[in-house]
């Protein structure tokens, strides 16, 4: 096969062509130009951002044959003038530079054979023997282990360089020991740059448009944007223009993810369904539009923190100002909120098995989102409402007490409202006479601030005469929904039409008076209660009212009961509990049957 791709035609040869890591390669070069190489190096960072490419190319630096000392610039293996060292190197079949996968080369028995034992043998060539360890967290304990004392005190010309992409997996004792070199993801804009150079060079007909959404869809990974490129190169035909990249790649266009936004910000649940219907018919996967959805919110949220720092959008979707104007729909606690929602459906997509289902609920919840209200707007509210004037009363200018309240057995200066202290009348009076206060006709807004429909379609429906000759029934549960005095009066003529009295009874001698028997009022009502009980017939029906004062007050000491007591164990307990006694003699009781719970 003779088609060499592109992220392995258009490796680095030389130092300054690493993308996106000069602070890494200028380091390097300066320790190679002054002398000062260490011996063990570790290379830590993302995938595909040039940790194994760099490792290569110091190899090549350290024994480069075209000048007597370690050469920062190493021969291109394209020239025809290369050294023997610097091909061979490049080419991954040098004899004096090993490099495997510690993937692959997990155990003790591995590091021993591979490094151990040919440590001490001088190289066959070359300046260095060196040893390049990919994927280097993927040794075991005592791989590390036999490694400690050789790569603290290694022999001369001998250098180790380890990558990894989990830095956090390698024990402390192998980082003690090293050098390390963090490598970081490529800005967008240094991707978009290397791949133009590339299709410039490959005399590729594709649009910037096109080359920027190959280079987003890296995510900082150079390789993974070379290798979408040679997707989109053989996918497309001639010319390359962005509708090709989205159909070849499966990714989101910009204009999807712009009526998506626009379509949370306007509340429009049709427009995402359509969105999400477009996606599925267009093949594409719904997890990565999730997380270019994402990366959008991510982008807005910056734009609305941080105003304009363009360095912080370096791998945005969207030029700035287009940014700028999508987030002034939104608020910061907005998108947060909007970004942790999508981020748990996202993840769910992964395991999901109607990926689409799940997909267009979650974004129909960032819609219903959109009416939620933070705690500061909701106190706001509830200040203003506190601040505002109260209604005026329609009947009288003093508050209308409380019309529906008995209170039992106290006086009238402990009730929390105003109350009628003349004393109860012997009978109800002339029904005919009107309350105080009271209009007939309802006040004129009467109708405007009443919320019951029904109501009052059945209170215009008849006549106040019929109103009040009981043509119309009124539950409890309307009159509770209203507080409106021409009502309360209204109420209260209904009440002495029908004979009710719901005046405030307040002392115990009032409830005394409408006893039979009553006699006299300097009588107590206890001298009431037991005349009323001896009197016979006439006082005979109040007579189980009245605490059995002639029962045994005393209480003897409480038995024991095992653990299943029999009826005539429980019923003895019961008459000796001194709660059960206390009961007995208040209300006149008997004890029926006892049961202990299960």
């Amino acid at each position: 096969m003779s088609y060499q791709v592109i992220a392995r035609k258009w490796r680095p040869q030389t130092f300054e062509e690493v993308t996106g890591q000069e602070t890494i390669t200028h380091t390097l070069k300066n320790a190679i130009e002054n002398d000062r190489l260490h011996h063990a190096y570790i290379f830590s960072g993302s995938r595909g951002v040039g940790k194994t490419t760099t490792a290569r190319l110091l190899a090549k630096a350290l024994n480069c044959h075209k000048t007597s000392e370690p050469n920062p610039d190493p021969c291109r293996t394209d020239e025809g003038n290369a050294c023997a060292s610097c091909k061979e190197i490049s080419e991954s079949r040098s004899i004096d530079v090993f490099e495997f996968d510690a993937a692959s080369h997990t155990g003790v028995d591995d590091i021993r054979e591979l490094i151990l034992e040919s440590i001490n043998i001088n190289p066959a060539r070359d300046r260095f023997k060196i040893f390049i360890i990919d994927e280097v967290h993927m040794l075991s304990n005592s791989s590390f282990n036999a490694l400690l004392k050789t790569l603290e005190e290694p022999p001369p010309r001998v250098a180790f360089i380890m990558a990894t992409t989990e830095l956090h997996k390698l024990p402390d004792t192998i980082l003690s020991r090293c050098q390390e070199f963090l490598f970081r993801s490529i800005p967008l804009n240094k991707i978009f740059d290397r791949l133009k150079l590339i299709a410039d060079a490959e005399t590729i007909n594709i649009s910037e448009p096109a080359i920027r959404e190959i280079a987003r869809s890296g995510e900082g990974s150079m390789r993974d944007a070379q290798s979408n490129f040679d997707q989109v190169i053989s996918f497309s035909g001639e010319k390359i223009d962005i509708e090709n990249v989205i159909s070849a790649l499966g990714i989101a266009s910009a204009e999807l993810l712009t009526r998506t936004i626009s379509a949370i910000a306007d509340s429009n649940s049709s427009e995402i369904l359509k969105v999400v219907d477009e996606l599925v018919s267009r093949g594409q996967d719904l997890r990565n539009f999730s997380r270019d959805l994402l990366a959008v919110f991510r982008d807005l949220v910056v734009v609305k923190m941080a105003g304009d720092v363009e360095n912080l959008l370096d791998t945005a979707v969207f030029p700035l100002a287009d940014l700028q104007k999508l987030a002034q729909g939104f608020s910061e606690s907005d998108l947060i909120r909007y970004f942790n929602s999508l981020s748990e459906t996202e993840m769910r997509l992964h395991d999901a098995l109607q990926p689409r289902y799940l997909l267009e609920i979650g974004l129909i919840k960032l819609v219903e989102m959109r009416r939620v209200h933070s705690i500061e707007e909701i106190l706001r509210r509830l200040s203003a409402l506190e601040g505002a004037p109260q209604p005026q009363n329609h009947v009288s200018a003093a508050p209308t007490p409380e019309k529906k309240t008995l209170i039992s057995n106290a006086k009238p200066e402990d009730a929390p409202f105003p109350v009628n202290s003349d004393p109860i009348p012997d009978s109800v009076g002339d029904i005919s006479e009107e309350p105080p206060d009271f209009d007939p006709e309802p006040p004129p807004d009467f109708f405007e601030s009443t919320k019951n429909e029904d109501f009052i379609s059945r209170l215009t429906a008849n006549s106040p005469e019929e109103f009040f000759e009981g043509s119309i029934q009124i539950s409890s549960e309307e009159l509770e929904h209203f507080d409106d005095n021409w009502l309360d009066a209204a109420y209260e003529k209904k009440l002495a039409l029908s004979g009710s009295e719901i005046s405030l009874i307040a002392t115990a001698s009032e409830i005394a008076a409408k006893l039979p028997g009553y006699k006299e009022k300097s009588e107590s009502v206890a001298e009431i209660y037991s005349r009323s009980a001896n009197a016979g017939v006439g006082g005979s029906e109040f007579s189980h009212l009245m605490p059995d004062f002639s029962a045994d007050e005393s209480y003897d000491e409480m038995p024991l009961l095992p653990d299943n007591p029999t009826g005539e164990e429980l019923m003895k307990y019961a008459h000796a509990h001194p709660v059960v006694k206390k009961a007995l003699r208040i209300f006149r009781g008997k004890i029926v049957d006892v049961r202990k719970k299960s």
